[in-house]
């Protein structure tokens, strides 16, 4: 299979654009071939910013969670002095997983294989053995615990990247930060990731759940189910039929949708089926919406709700319950996936119940959505891989001159996924490294 870089628009041949006919098709073989997997392992995972975790998962000295992160085991610890460190969580003495569990809290990390001892900074402070070792043994820091080569946060939202010569987050997130800062923003004392968490397994190829997850055009025929039943809750409106908005790329790959769809969201829209003493508060919470930020924003903030995807694999469903989601392939057909949910902290218990609620009604692991994704993922791959070699069409909405990374169309059409498969190709087909230029480079 020829996937290496040229000078065209596109990349490799599994992309493939004709402008003049408006189709955008992707060759099925991306989600099945084991060299495009491997390729992915090695470019994909290894060049670009990768969702770790949020600083409310540790918020005092001593806390710590492990996860696995682009193939890589870490600890995600915060020391004494309240910073923040990601490590390989790998004994630099004979390479054994250090801690084993979780999450929770601890003044040391120790290797149960020989005692080696590390602090929450990861430094070696015991051998386990004081013969054997000379006096300046760890002198020069060689044997602590190896930090990720690159830990950059935004809005206490973390991320790894495994190139040390990677363009700085900021950069990377291009203009993902915005829709970002209006799920930060509806906070006043900030975010928190709420206890818990779903982690799950799935059949299908990773990239069919990041084209799920702001795909509205599959809403009304998939979950049919829930567009009955929010008919029935909101006053037997026609919920599908008064959906409008607009999806796009955001560069580097990211994209979302966004629209109006009056559903009920804790920040700021009240329905009748919250109560009436949900009401007032809620009111309240727009008005400070709208002091601070403006009747522009806070309208948008409140009233709008958003499905999130920064490249290549975090979700930010900022809707009925605000959502984050990783997804990692495990081979070409298998995904696992981690949820998460996020609220304001200090939330009113009435408003975190709603929250709660709303989240687990659509796309809680038992809720009316992500079953019947999970479903689809496992008929689409299944369907890839037991027939003749097809493309998929993603070319619903397209223009003829459009800005692959940036193009804009309504939410119903495809234009956050054709910015997505545009980075896609431009990693795999080498066009696109994500590094800073070296000082005398030419970028």
């Amino acid at each position: 299979m020829n996937i290496s870089a040229t000078v065209s628009e596109l990349h490799t041949e599994l992309v493939n654009v004709d402008r003049k006919r408006l189709r955008f098709r992707v060759d099925r073989r991306a989600y099945t071939d084991d060299e495009v997997f491997r390729r992915e392992r090695d470019i994909i995972f290894n060049k670009c910013w990768l969702y770790l975790g949020h600083a409310s998962e540790i918020p005092a000295a001593g806390d710590f969670l492990t996860r696995t992160v682009g193939g890589y085991d870490l600890i995600f610890s915060r020391d004494t002095a309240g910073d923040i460190h990601a490590y390989f969580n790998a004994c630099s003495h004979r390479g054994s997983t250090v801690c084993r569990e979780r999450s929770g809290r601890a003044r040391v990390f120790t290797c149960p294989y020989h005692g080696w001892v590390y602090d929450l900074a990861g430094r070696l402070r015991d051998q386990g053995a004081k013969s054997g070792y000379p006096a300046n043994f760890n002198a020069d820091g060689a044997y602590d615990l190896r930090r990720v080569p690159r830990l950059e946060a935004y809005r206490d939202l973390y991320f790894v990247n495994y190139n040390p010569r990677a363009i700085g987050l900021a950069e990377y997130l291009a203009g993902a930060a915005d829709y970002l800062d209006l799920v930060a923003d509806q906070a006043e004392s900030g975010m928190e990731i709420i206890a818990g968490g779903v982690s799950l397994e799935a059949s299908g190829n990773w990239k069919l759940l990041m084209e799920n997850s702001y795909d509205a055009y599959h809403g009304p025929s998939l979950h049919s189910t829930y567009f009955e039943f929010l008919d029935q809750r909101v006053a037997s409106s026609n919920m599908a039929g008064t959906q409008s908005g607009f999806g796009c790329g955001l560069g580097m790959g990211h994209g979302v949708f966004e629209l109006n769809l009056r559903s009920g969201r804790p920040i700021a829209q009240w329905i009748p089926p919250f109560g009436e003493d949900a009401k007032p508060k809620i009111e309240a919470i727009k008005r400070r919406l709208v002091e601070k930020f403006g009747r522009e924003r806070a309208d948008r903030m409140a009233e709008r709700q958003r499905n999130l995807i920064i490249f290549p694999n975090l979700v930010v469903n900022d809707n009925l319950g605000i959502s984050v989601r990783t997804v990692f392939p495990k081979s070409p057909s298998r995904m696992t996936v981690d949820i998460w949910v996020m609220g304001p902290k200090g939330e009113d218990p009435m408003f975190r119940k709603l929250r709660l609620d709303n989240y687990l009604t659509f796309v809680g692991p038992t809720g009316f959505a992500t079953p019947d994704d999970i479903e689809a993922f496992d008929l689409c791959q299944r369907g890839s891989v037991h027939s003749p070699h097809a493309w998929s069409d993603i070319s619903k909405g397209m223009s003829e001159d459009e800005d692959l990374l940036h193009a804009r169309a309504d939410f119903m059409d495809e234009a956050q996924m054709r910015g997505w498969w545009a980075q896609w190709d431009r990693l795999i087909g080498g066009a696109e490294t994500l590094e800073a230029a070296a000082p005398g480079d030419a970028r």
